[in-house]
């Protein structure tokens, strides 16, 4: 009786060790599914004057190779939308969420991407790749160069919330943006930010 305890615990405890490798194994794909992307705003944002739906549209600053193999060549356009939108009233908070969803390159097909807004930068600004991960969750501080929060996470389904305390929310087309790009798999649907 003993020895079958034991047995049941040890397969158990094997079993489990087997469970953990695979999820290691899973993150360590999906990580490497990500890509930094740096681009600059083409389409200006204004909380003020935003609704929900509005078309956002970003170009690519430098080219990118997904995984797969897939170039996204300089000045590809990554498209999206406004998915929500608050004005400051009275000096309050505004807030601007936005989702990219599409890459399209010159001359070439749309692609599915899921994107995460990993900071906002003023224009001229000199970008390094960041570690990615897809756990990773942003909260970019209020800056001197725009005063705007940014908060995003690689597991939300949006790219990211944008806030301004006290003023609308509103980048001028060259703002320039970094993201974590990834593509996603036809008739799967984009889970994360």
């Amino acid at each position: 009786m003993r020895i079958a305890q034991y047995f049941v615990i040890a397969s158990t405890a094997f079993a489990l060790s087997l469970c953990a490798v695979a999820q290691d194994s899973q993150h360590t794909t999906n990580e490497a599914q990500l890509v930094a992307a740096n681009a600059e705003l083409v389409t200006g944002i204004d909380a003020k004057t935003a609704k929900a739906g509005d078309a956002v549209t970003a170009k690519l600053t430098s080219s990118v190779r997904l995984p797969g193999g897939t170039e996204l060549k300089r000045n590809t356009l990554l498209s999206g939308h406004i998915d929500q939108v608050q004005a400051a009233v009275n000096k309050g908070v505004s807030t601007v969420v936005l989702t990219f969803d599409k890459a399209q390159p010159k001359g070439g097909q749309a692609i599915a991407i899921k994107s995460t807004i990993l900071g906002i930068y003023p224009s001229g600004t000199s970008l390094l790749p960041p570690e990615l991960n897809s756990q990773l969750k942003i909260e970019q501080a209020p800056t001197s160069a725009h005063g705007y929060s940014l908060t995003s996470d690689m597991q939300g389904s949006t790219s990211g919330v944008l806030k301004a305390d006290g003023k609308n929310v509103r980048l001028g087309d060259g703002a320039e943006l970094q993201f974590a790009v990834a593509t996603v798999a036809a008739g799967s649907a984009a889970t994360g930010n």
